[in-house]
């Protein structure tokens, strides 16, 4: 019996270990290209950034919670002179996660940061190398958008001028989101890769999210015809799933964002003005000037960083659609015709976002004002050079190109991306901004707006510049309280109290209502915390004991980590069944 099951067997493994070889090639390629293109901040040492040090001094406040064992972290303890500040409770945390996780595990929480944003153009590229395989089947069209991807301008601008971390890892959903979605309207099940991605992008950055998730909604809607209400469903069902899985963080959030600056558009720069005013002008999409490569505002009509959306990216879609164009109208296009339908829907999403760039007030005025918190109109940059690569792959993969002229074109891709310009890849490290500036002293001076430009997530109580100079003074208890000793370990505060009729305890600290305090010994009694005009205060009974604060879970937190179980167990039974395998023959056939 054993021959006969191993010759059945043969033929398959053999084809699986030609597939994979045969994707060997272009993912080393492409990580080759990556690395090579960002390899000035793979070092132990900061990079000047539009954030400047806060960058590193943020995930090293998640790194401090981590080490403490608050999973989730929900404050930042060091900021407000050890008062707190819930920037990872309101912020979406999952890029500062895997920042703070590498960080530990490097040693080093500067490296892990930078290493961080490489790892995030390098998972990008290959992800959208997924997705052009996953929906054309072709590895040199797959390979040649992925390195346009992580080469066009806005990419390295984003990392190496703007340090946006969050956005950076925005890049990698993107392209796992249609793949997902394609999955589910064409296999007839839900694909577990939708709700995961959907998931992780929100959890990522809630505005790119938002704003990607509408016109995902749209793009739905156009392609209603093919799908079909039975498909529509499915993928709609996917991405409410997806949703709901990140309601242990958002559930919270949106119960708790008007008590703080962020709950205010025009506190955060979210008012449809301020938008309006740093809208992007038109000859700001080819503007190459290497002296305005810079990401600092400027009070002008616009901002004076360099916009370039990248000559290549119109260039290269032009030519798509001509050439599909050209191919159509004489009948000879290869392949599914669902392809170009998306496509087509993908450029008018692309116009519309350019639109929106150049024109945003019109759209604020009726969107909902979370629409408003993107703030600078040109962060669409990112979704809109998702969205011009995906139609252009998906129209290229329409024509009838043979394989030889598929790897010159793949070939013409390396060369373009290797001949990036020196001054979209330079990067100015600063010698001082390493692991060991980041002491206590630092942290303590650093923080009076809690680690961020504005203060947003600061309770209104109090102006943002008001909380520094509250939280300055060592624990207020009343008449019948002593206070022996204190200490603090991340966000964990301690006390020794001697308090025989009870009382209140006023501490430095910001009151959040996800605060606990207890009473240590007798089962870690439950004590009631309460504001005193701002600050934590928490009534003692009587006694003598250590008190322990520090922050907990509440209610809606557990409430939303019950639904995003749900969720979760929704996608195990809708994407259950047998999986169903194409043969990688038809790969090869392709001449991919």
């Amino acid at each position: 019996m054993t021959a006969p099951l191993t010759a059945s067997l043969t033929p398959s493994t053999t084809a699986w270990h030609r597939l994979r070889a045969s994707h060997a090639g272009p993912l080393a390629l492409i990580s080759a290209v990556a690395l090579f293109l960002f390899r000035g901040i793979l070092s132990d040492v900061g990079f000047d950034n539009h954030e400047l040090l806060l960058l590193y001094v943020r995930v090293q406040q998640y790194a401090v919670e981590l080490a403490t064992g608050h999973f989730p972290p929900r404050v930042f303890p060091d900021a407000l002179a050890g008062g707190g500040a819930a920037f990872p409770f309101f912020s979406p945390p999952l890029a500062y996660w895997v920042s703070a996780l590498l960080g530990l595990s490097l040693g080093d929480l500067v490296l892990g940061v930078n290493a961080s944003f490489v790892l995030a153009v390098l998972l990008s590229g290959l992800a959208l190398y997924g997705m052009g395989v996953a929906l054309t089947g072709r590895r040199w069209l797959a390979m040649m958008c992925a390195l346009f991807y992580i080469s066009l301008p806005y990419r390295l601008l984003n990392v190496l001028v703007l340090g946006a971390l969050a956005e950076s890892w925005t890049f990698v959903w993107y392209p796992l989101v249609l793949t997902g979605a394609w999955w589910t309207a064409t296999r007839g099940r839900l694909s577990w890769l939708l709700p995961v991605s959907v998931a992780a992008l929100l959890l990522t950055h809630t505005v790119l999210a938002l704003y990607f998730c509408c016109l995902c909604a749209l793009l739905l809607a156009a392609c209603r015809s093919w799908l079909g209400w039975r498909g529509v469903g499915r993928v709609v069902a996917g991405a409410l799933l997806g949703a709901a899985m990140t309601l242990w963080h958002y559930l919270p959030v949106l119960l708790s964002l008007d008590e703080v600056w962020a709950g205010l558009p025009d506190a955060v720069w979210g008012a449809p003005d301020f938008v309006h005013v740093h809208r992007v002008l038109p000859w700001q999409w080819f503007d190459q000037d290497p002296n305005r490569w810079t990401g600092i505002s400027s009070p002008n009509q616009f901002d004076s960083m360099c916009f370039a959306l990248g000559a290549g990216q119109w260039l290269a879609l032009v030519l798509a659609v001509g050439a599909y164009a050209v191919v159509a109208r004489r009948g000879l296009a290869e392949g599914d015709a669902r392809l170009s339908s998306l496509a087509k829907v993908l450029v008018a999403l692309w116009l519309g976002c350019l639109v929106f760039m150049m024109a945003p007030l019109p759209f604020l005025l009726v969107l909902p004002r979370a629409f408003g918190y993107i703030q600078f109109p040109w962060r669409l940059q990112g979704v809109t050079l998702f969205l011009a690569l995906a139609a252009t792959g998906l129209f290229l993969a329409r024509l009838p190109i043979l394989p030889r002229l598929g790897r010159v074109l793949a070939g013409a891709a390396v060369v373009l991306a290797l001949a990036t310009p020196p001054f979209e890849q330079r990067t100015d490290l600063i010698t001082e901004w390493n692991d060991a500036i980041l002491t206590p002293g630092l942290l303590l001076r650093g923080g009076a707006l809690g680690y961020t430009r504005l203060g947003e997530f600061l309770p209104r109580t109090h102006a943002a510049r008001a909380w520094l100079p509250r939280v300055l003074h060592l624990p207020l208890p009343d008449a019948h309280v002593q206070v022996l000793d204190a200490s603090r370990e991340g966000s964990r505060w301690r006390a020794r109290v001697d308090a025989p009729e009870g009382g209140t305890l006023v501490l430095p600290l910001v009151a959040y209502d996800f605060y606990r305090a207890s009473r240590d010994g007798d089962g870690a009694r439950a004590l009631e915390t309460f504001s005193e005009d701002g600050l934590l205060g928490v009534r003692l009974a009587p006694g003598s004991y250590t008190l322990t604060v520090e922050p907990g879970s509440s209610p809606p937190q557990w409430l939303g980590f019950g639904l995003g179980v749900a969720a979760l167990g929704g996608v195990l039974f809708l994407s259950r069944g047998r999986r169903r395998v194409s043969a990688p023959e038809p790969l090869f056939a392709s001449g991919a």
